[in-house]
């Protein structure tokens, strides 16, 4: 059986429930599994928005990866839970990093400064990349390093030209020019 573009040829041994058709396509796979794939993410996820968005990323991950299923490899229900699973990971790995930058403007609050309530949880990912986004090129590259990269300080500093400790200093330099910048514009308290 010839396969089609954007579309994975089944074995019916190896692929998918009987009677399923032996060629998956991208709109095939997102009819027959979108809303097990949204119950998952609603399990595994904070909020409705979250777990949309999750599931969204999911399929969007196996149509991209359509072509690259291999029957011998296990069946299509297989190959998409691993995808499945693998956005869920990735989204509580940037939930954290998101968590940890948020922590860690609240250490480097100056305590001189009058507003001393700590920033909270209600700003938002695109309030915080805006304000992230401001920034200088430097102290963007120090936050994208450890936070978006995920690397320590040592790793940051290789990475920019200089030592572990000096790159944690102009971090924390950077995180307190950003939480200035976020109390400016009324998303610190």
């Amino acid at each position: 059986m010839q396969q089609a573009s954007n579309a994975i040829e089944v074995p019916e041994r190896l692929g998918v429930a009987e009677g399923a058709p032996a060629v998956l396509t991208a709109a095939e796979l997102c009819d027959r599994y979108a809303a097990r794939v949204y119950r998952f993410a609603a399990m595994v996820s904070r909020g409705s928005a979250e777990a949309e968005d999750l599931a969204q990323d999911a399929l969007e991950r196996a149509i991209r990866r359509i072509e690259s299923f291999d029957a011998r490899r296990g069946s299509v229900d297989a190959w998409l839970w691993r995808i499945v699973v693998n956005a869920a990971a990735d989204a509580g790995r940037l939930r954290k990093r998101r968590w940890l930058l948020l922590a860690k403007l609240e250490r480097t609050r100056d305590p001189g400064d009058e507003i001393t309530p700590p920033i909270d949880g209600a700003i938002g990912d695109d309030d915080l990349l805006e304000a992230v986004r401001r920034l200088g090129q430097r102290d963007r590259a120090l936050i994208a390093l450890r936070f978006g990269g995920d690397l320590d300080y040592a790793a940051v500093g290789a990475a920019l030209g200089m030592t572990g400790a000096a790159a944690g200093v102009a971090l924390r330099r950077a995180l307190a020019r950003l939480r200035r910048d976020l109390e400016s514009t009324g998303h610190g308290r």
